[in-house]
């Protein structure tokens, strides 16, 4: 029997560009899916390729919507990471975020509200519901009043997504009875585990902010930042190791709201796609042979 495969696609906010470029060379090359599991960026980039299985598409419709009122609405523009930090400017600017930061965070939950959010994703993904995808998709969002993951595959997609890449501290959380649902990678970055659930051969796509930059300003705000992305870290190299087949777009220290960044973020995942391809056929090949599948009934294989 033919092998399924699966495709893990990680959360990292404009990063998720570069899952759009690996779509694209996997689709060329003839690579298809059986299930599909999401977080935060991928449950939205993996939501639109579910729908029409399109990823010419996905780039498309995605540049629409960079280009939209919907997207200039969520501000994120307005909290991306200064790029010059060591002018004068840059640090006064930099003194002045941080505060505003710890000040707004003792009287606030969020800044932007929800609504702003499922109106974005209803932009990006023309059809409510999961039984109109075309591909079986689950999404994952995180119940921060118990620390556990929830997982979606069937029901409202709309509101499912938005609860899954609903950052904390950005994003009003959603509220369920006594749950309160955000972005899923704070459970999960990378959804391997579900996506082996339902498939035989689970391919994770990571755009985890993984380099760290020098740590310039040793304050509270920065250093509790840099602690929670080295935690973040660890926990996606260790669902890493659970995928049969990884791809790693170079998408370097990118903050998740460089959203001008698009282009090259395609690219990066067209790049690490193209570079992983021969390999990823050769061992679907191998999976699909006779003599795997032998080894198999023998219990020989790991």
């Amino acid at each position: 029997m033919k092998t399924t495969i699966g495709l893990a696609l990680g959360g990292g906010g404009a990063r998720g560009a570069a899952h759009i470029g690996v779509l694209q060379v996997l689709h060329e090359n003839g690579i298809r899916f059986n299930h599909i599991a999401g977080t935060s960026a991928g449950a939205v980039i993996g939501a639109m390729y579910a729908y029409n299985q399109d990823p010419k598409w996905v780039e498309n419709r995605f540049i629409e919507f960079l280009e939209s009122d919907d997207f200039h609405a969520m501000g994120t523009d307005r909290i991306r990471e200064n790029e010059r930090p060591d002018s004068a400017i840059g640090q006064m600017t930099k003194f002045v975020r941080d505060r505003i930061v710890l000040i707004m965070s003792q009287q606030k939950s969020f800044i932007i509200k929800r609504e702003k959010l499922e109106r974005a994703i209803k932009f990006l993904i023309p059809v409510n519901d999961f039984a109109d995808l075309s591909i079986p998709l689950s999404v994952t969002a995180t119940d921060i009043q118990n620390g556990t993951q929830v997982v979606y595959d069937t029901g409202d997609l709309i509101d499912a997504i938005v609860q899954s890449s609903s950052i904390p501290g950005f994003v009003q959380p959603t509220e369920h009875g006594e749950q309160v649902l955000v972005d899923g990678g704070v459970s999960d970055p990378i959804p391997v585990d579900v996506s082996k659930k339902h498939v035989d051969f689970a391919i994770a796509v990571s755009i985890t902010k993984d380099s760290l930059k020098e740590l310039k300003y040793k304050n509270m705000y920065e250093i509790l930042t840099r602690s929670d992305q080295i935690t973040s870290n660890y926990l996606a190299k260790s669902k890493l190791e659970k995928a049969d087949f990884v791809i790693k777009p170079l998408v370097g220290g990118l903050h998740w709201s460089r959203f001008d960044q698009f282009d090259l973020l395609l690219e990066k995942g067209r790049d690490a796609a193209s570079i992983s391809i021969g390999e990823l056929k050769s061992e679907l090949n191998r999976r699909n042979s006779i003599f795997y599948s032998l080894k198999q009934k023998l219990g020989l294989t790991s």
